[in-house]
C-alpha cells in the first residue's frame, strides 16, 4: 500500500502502432520532478502550473538530442484522474519516438506501471469507488453505444449513492440493535421489531431490484446470448449464416452437420448479441453427437432467448416435438420460425398449439428482418432497453451482492423469532457485504483481481 502512495509511475496509455500521436501517463508526487528532467517548454510559461498545456521537446539529458517534440499537459493533486500529480506527454505516434520517450521517463525516476494501476490509484485516493472503476471497465470493453452508455451512466455515481444509502440505513439499525444490547443500563430505547421488520422488508425489496438489475446489466454488458434450437437440417446452421452475412456455419443437405455449438457476435438494433447455433436436437446417433446435444442443452440455460427453427417443408415427427417441449421447458422468451417457406408446406398450421409463429427462408433471406424484429421486441419488453437502471458488476461484487441480500432476508424473516444478539450478526453482514460492493470494505487481494483486468495505461 506504501509503495502505490510514495512512488511515481509511468505508462504508455494508447494502443500500440503508428498513428497520429500517442499518450503517455506519469502519476505520482514526483511526476513534476521527473518531467523537469528531461522537457524543455518552447514557450515563457512557467512549468509546471496547474492545468496547463506546455509545447516543447523531450530531451535525453546527457546528450542533449531531442527525442521528440510533444504537448506536455500538467493535472495537480487532488484535481487528476489518479488523485496525484499527474503530467499526460502527447507524443507522435509512432512505437520508436514513444519508446524512447517512455524509457526517459522510466531513466529519470519513475517505475512502469501494472495493469489498472492509474485507476487503482483514483480508487484509492477517493476519486471513484468500486462500482464506478466497474465502469470505467466496461467503458473500455463496450461493444456497443448501449454497452457504453450503460457505462456512462454508472460513472455517474447513482448505482454507488444507491449503495451507500441503503449501507447507511443498515449500518444505522446496527447501531440500535448493537446498543440496546450492550448498554441495556444506560435506557437505551427498545428496538420496536415491528418497525424493524417493515423497515427491513422495503430494504430488502429495493435490494432485489437492484440485484435484477444487475443480472440484467451484466448480459447486456458480455451481450445478449440467443440460442439457435431446431431438430437437425431444419435450417439453424443457414439462419445462423443469412444474420452473420457471412458463412459462418458448414451447411449441407446431410443431417446433423453441426455436433457442436457456434458462437459469433452481431447487432440487433443498438444491442450487441452473441447467436448461437446449435447441434440439432434428436435423439443422438452416437457419442459425439451425444455431447454436442448436451452442449446445446447447456446454452439454452445459459441464453437469455430462444429462436426454435422448424421445417415448414416436412411432416412433423418426434425430433420437432421434443424442440417444441424444450423452448416451452426452459421458461425464457422465444421466437418461433417456420423456415423453408419457399417450398411446398407441410408442416400443419396447429402444430404449435396457437402459438404464434414467423414464416421465413433462410436460402431466399425472405422474413427474416421479422426475426430480427421481434427479437428487439423481446430486449426491449424485458427492461433491458432501459439502460439507465441497469447496474455493472464485477465478479466479486456479484457475489458480495448476493450474500447481502441472503443475510438481509434472513434478518428480515428472523425479526420477532431469533435473540437480537443473531439479528445483529446478519446485519453486520449485510453492511459488511455491501462495502464490498462498493469498495468501503474491499480487501486487498479482491483488489488485485479487479485492476488485473485493465490496460496498463489505464
Amino acid at each position: 500500500m506504501s509503495k502505490v502512495r510514495t512512488d511515481t509511475i509511468a505508462a504508455v496509455a494508447t494502443p500500440p502502432g503508428r498513428s497520429a500521436i500517442s499518450l503517455i501517463r506519469v502519476s505520482g508526487p514526483a511526476a513534476f520532478e521527473v518531467l523537469n528532467k528531461v522537457f524543455k517548454t518552447g514557450g515563457k510559461k512557467t512549468f509546471p502550473l496547474p492545468h496547463c498545456a506546455y509545447y516543447g521537446s523531450i530531451i535525453e539529458p546527457v546528450s542533449g538530442l531531442i527525442a521528440d517534440k510533444v504537448l506536455v499537459t500538467t493535472f495537480v493533486a487532488p484535481h487528476s484522474y489518479t488523485g496525484e500529480n499527474l503530467v499526460e506527454i502527447s507524443t507522435h505516434g509512432n512505437m520508436v519516438v514513444v519508446s524512447k520517450v517512455l524509457q526517459l521517463v522510466l531513466q529519470s525516476g519513475a517505475r512502469a506501471a501494472e495493469p489498472g494501476e492509474f485507476t487503482r490509484r483514483a480508487f484509492i485516493n477517493g476519486k471513484m469507488d468500486l462500482l464506478e472503476v466497474e465502469a470505467v471497465a466496461q467503458l473500455l470493453s463496450a461493444d456497443s453505444m448501449t454497452q457504453a452508455r450503460l457505462a456512462l451512466n454508472q460513472l455517474d455515481g447513482l448505482p454507488s449513492q444507491f449503495v451507500s444509502r441503503i449501507r447507511g440505513l443498515l449500518l444505522d439499525h446496527l447501531v440500535q440493535l448493537e446498543a440496546s444490547l450492550n448498554f441495556p443500563e444506560d435506557a437505551i430505547e427498545a428496538i420496536d421489531e415491528h418497525i424493524l421488520a417493515n423497515e427491513l422488508k422495503k430494504i430488502v425489496a429495493e435490494l432485489r431490484i437492484f440485484a435484477e438489475n444487475a443480472r440484467n446489466g451484466s448480459m447486456v454488458a458480455g451481450g445478449l446470448k440467443i440460442a439457435l434450437l431446431g431438430r437437425p437440417n431444419s435450417g439453424k446452421s443457414s439462419i445462423m449464416n443469412y444474420m452473420l452475412g457471412r458463412e459462418r456455419a458448414i451447411v449441407t443437405e446431410i443431417a446433423g452437420t453441426t455436433r457442436d455449438t457456434l458462437e459469433e457476435s452481431l447487432m440487433i438494433g443498438n444491442y450487441a448479441i452473441k447467436l448461437i447455433d446449435t447441434a440439432g436436437l434428436r435423439k443422438p446417433g452416437d457419442r459425439i453427437e451425444e455431447i454436442g446435444i448436451e452442449r446445446t442443452r447447456r446454452a439454452v440455460d445459459e441464453a437469455f432467448a430462444l429462436v426454435g427453427v422448424f421445417d415448414g417443408s416436412s411432416y412433423p415427427d418426434a425430433d420437432d416435438q421434443l424442440v417444441l417441449a424444450e423452448l416451452q421447458r426452459a421458461g425464457k422468451p422465444f421466437v418461433i420460425l417456420r423456415n423453408k417457406i419457399d417450398l411446398p408446406q407441410n408442416l400443419p398450421q396447429d402444430f404449435f398449439a396457437g402459438q404464434q409463429q414467423l414464416a421465413v427462408s433462410a436460402v431466399k433471406g425472405s422474413g427474416l428482418d421479422h426475426l430480427t424484429a421481434a427479437l428487439n421486441d423481446i430486449i426491449e419488453q424485458n427492461g433491458l432497453a432501459d439502460y439507465e437502471a441497469l447496474v455493472l458488476l464485477g465478479a466479486q461484487q456479484s457475489v458480495a451482492l448476493e450474500k447481502a441480500l441472503v443475510a438481509l432476508e434472513r434478518a428480515c424473516s428472523g425479526v420477532g423469532h431469533l435473540y437480537q444478539d443473531m439479528l445483529a450478526i446478519d446485519l453486520e453482514e449485510a453492511v459488511r457485504e455491501l462495502g464490498r460492493v462498493n469498495g468501503e470494505t474491499v480487501e486487498l487481494n479482491t483488489l488485485d483481481l479487479i485492476f488485473e483486468r485493465f490496460c496498463i495505461g489505464k
